[in-house]
């Protein structure tokens, strides 16, 4: 069973919240992490006095932040204070904390935390088939993201795992396309000619339809000259029209048409002709 620790901790007097919120966060919360890998959850928790509900009787709060700690069990914070204990480990706690704290306000506590279960109303709750329909543009955003990253590091075998072995494509360039060696020469002909190329795809569009899908997905592609870092661009900008399907491997692109509707730069850089940019 987990355990955990609440320290009610108060800033020196001399210090500004924003300084004291500042040294906790960069230089003691790291220092503890590190003297301590028996802590599972460490968590600051700084007063907003604005808004505060005080009874008018009652003494204003004497401390600045609530600190969490928690552990797996109570063994590991049984080892947690027989660290603290020892002489170095303790010694770099306090020095440090007469930076941060007016150390003769620190209380810590276990606590034994309780939860409630709130009631969730079933209307907010997604319906099974959302969810799925959820779950599977997640799988064909992700599918078009990882396309991206196969252009740019040119990882050709790669292209499986987005697209169908019998797929169509059609890039305008050459006309309709069809199967993975075609994709494979189509991509390789121009980007293996290049240098370094970004692929950005964005303002994606999902429509799902039971075991098929359609998405439509922006595209900046950029293309760098070989060999000059710092050299001439070609980009092009346009879209891609995927249709998908649900196969066994999961979701595949099995018709993509790409529109390109502007391009930039100079062409050579992908060997590309007139009539045949992409």
């Amino acid at each position: 069973m987990t355990v955990k620790c609440i320290a009610l901790l108060k800033r020196r007097t001399a210090m500004s919240t924003g300084a004291f919120v500042a040294y906790y966060e960069t230089q003691h919360a790291p220092l503890i992490a590190s003297l301590f890998p028996e802590i599972r959850d460490y968590r600051r928790n700084y007063l907003i006095t604005e808004g505060a509900f005080i009874f008018p009787a009652a003494a204003a709060p004497d401390f600045d932040v609530v600190t969490q700690i928690t552990f797996d069990d109570r063994s590991a914070y049984d080892r947690f204070i027989e660290r603290a204990a020892l002489p170095d480990i303790a010694l770099r706690i306090a020095e440090d904390e007469e930076n941060l704290f007016d150390r003769e306000m620190t209380r810590m506590f276990l606590v034994d935390q309780r939860a409630s279960s709130l009631p969730v109303s079933a209307d907010a709750m997604p319906s099974l088939p959302e969810l799925r329909e959820l779950i599977d543009e997640r799988a064909i955003r992700r599918g078009l993201a990882r396309f991206a990253r196969i252009l740019d590091t040119k990882d050709w075998p790669a292209l499986g795992e987005v697209f169908a072995d019998d797929l169509t494509f059609d890039y305008g360039q050459g006309g309709e396309r069809s199967g993975m060696a075609a994709l494979v020469d189509n991509m390789s002909r121009y980007l293996d000619r290049c240098g370094g190329t970004q692929h950005l795809l964005g303002s994606i569009w999902v429509d799902i339809a039971g075991d098929t899908a359609l998405s439509r997905s922006y595209v900046q592609a950029r293309h760098q000259r070989a060999d000059t870092p710092a050299g001439a661009i070609f980009d092009s900008n346009g879209e891609y029209i995927d249709h998908w399907e649900r196969r066994q491997e999961g979701w595949r692109i099995v018709r993509r048409d790409a529109l390109w509707q502007a391009h930039t730069g100079d062409p050579a850089i992908i060997a590309a002709g007139k009539d045949d940019l992409g």
